[in-house]
């Protein structure tokens, strides 16, 4: 009987991306602050995780890492802008509904314009329901924050800032003049 060839052991390399520690050119220390929101402020709202913190999977901590963490030498953000696309039932509303919450509150600007913006209402409505029920299911963004259903609206007054749902006929409404930052069927917000 021919004797089979030896195997050679080989690696494995995980096929997860880096995480925001481990990226050359990422601020640690920023992404260090979007990472402790989401597993330490957030919650899940559905499902079998409802109710616990929001233990960010390896490819939320590379997106994160990468809109938040990648800075240009001036200190800015690089990404204006950020495509996100998986498959369905991945967690990308609950993922944009976070990032909705943490632009609305620890990006630290005043009158901060955050939409949510779908081909239509109910489409965009899904992430705004996400953020609506994080913030209900959380003490200490329930005293900060305030939800207004009918107008599809979160409030943060302290800072005069807002996160709002917009279907694509706002977009043509006279006065409203939103700059993309991030969108994967959604979240956009006006940061200059």
């Amino acid at each position: 009987m021919p004797r089979r060839p030896k195997s050679k052991k080989t690696s494995s390399k995980s096929s997860s991306p880096p995480t925001g520690e481990s990226r050359p050119g990422v601020d640690k220390a920023k992404a260090e602050r979007v990472y402790s929101f989401f597993e330490k402020v957030l919650k899940h709202s559905k499902g079998q995780t409802a109710g616990q913190p929001f233990t960010l999977l390896p490819w939320q901590k590379y997106v994160l890492g990468e809109i938040f963490g990648r800075l240009k030498p001036d200190g800015t953000r690089q990404y204006r802008q950020a495509y996100i696309e998986i498959p369905k039932k991945n967690g990308k509303s609950t993922l944009l509904a976070g990032i909705s919450l943490y632009v609305l509150l620890a990006d630290g600007e005043p009158g901060a314009e955050i939409y949510g913006a779908a081909s239509d209402r109910e489409q965009a409505g899904i992430i705004y329901r996400e953020a609506a029920s994080m913030v209900r299911s959380s003490p200490a963004l329930s005293k900060v924050l305030e939800v207004v259903d009918s107008r599809k609206s979160i409030i943060h007054r302290a800072s005069n800032s807002f996160y709002r749902v917009l279907s694509a006929d706002a977009f043509r409404a006279e006065g409203l003049a939103c700059a993309p930052w991030a969108s994967a069927w959604g979240a956009q917000a006006s940061h200059n």
